[in-house]
């Protein structure tokens, strides 16, 4: 039982780290997640829990566990929710099933902040490397106070780095996935004409 408490408990711990460091826990996150769906074909969430039994001293484990694949299939294996009949039975499977949810939300959090990460960093490159030319125009406005006359004949570029910074980074955050699932795809198909051989 000590074992499944301490278990917990650190879930919750780095759970309550991962919240306090926010993107600087996220964006390694997304790699670890891909590497475990590549090794096992799904990543899982377990969640291991106790019941005390109506002697008061035995105890039965249980474990929720969810499975998340690649094509984004979940599969959950929940243990028989009418397995006793005794209400601190129904509490403790409710628990425990809070718990898991918890669990579950957390790691879609956590992937949606690395993909938010992995688009800001991808996207930053691309506007420097469109806009390059009016951010050094910008630049010169703000150390004269004048602006150039280049800058004047390029309002269309502005209109351009404006889209773009708005535009790009959802154009990324929509590829990402897409590109990381069909790049994951190509990947698993080859290990497994690789496993035929």
């Amino acid at each position: 039982m000590w074992k499944i408490i301490l278990k917990n408990f650190w879930v919750k711990f780095k759970r309550w780290l991962d919240i306090r460091l926010g993107y600087i826990s996220a964006a390694p996150r997304l790699i670890l997640y891909l590497i475990e769906i590549i090794r096992y074909g799904a990543y899982t969430i377990d969640t291991e829990f106790e019941y005390v039994l109506e002697d008061g001293v035995s105890t039965e484990k249980f474990l929720l566990r969810t499975l998340i694949e690649l094509d984004g299939d979940v599969t959950n294996f929940v243990p028989d929710p009418t397995k006793y009949k005794e209400e601190s039975w129904f509490c403790c499977f409710e628990d425990a099933f809070k718990l898991h949810s918890e669990n579950i939300k957390f790691f879609f959090t956590k992937l949606e902040e690395s993909a938010t990460f992995w688009a800001f960093m991808t996207t930053l490159p691309f506007l420097i490397a469109v806009n390059y030319r009016l951010l050094e125009d910008i630049w010169l406005f703000i150390t004269t106070g004048h602006f150039s006359e280049k800058l004047q004949d390029q309002v269309l570029e502005i209109g351009l780095f404006v889209a773009s910074a708005i535009l790009l980074p959802q154009l990324i955050r929509l590829l990402i996935p897409r590109l990381l699932a069909l790049v994951l795809k190509r990947i698993e198909r080859y290990l497994t004409e690789e496993e035929k051989k």
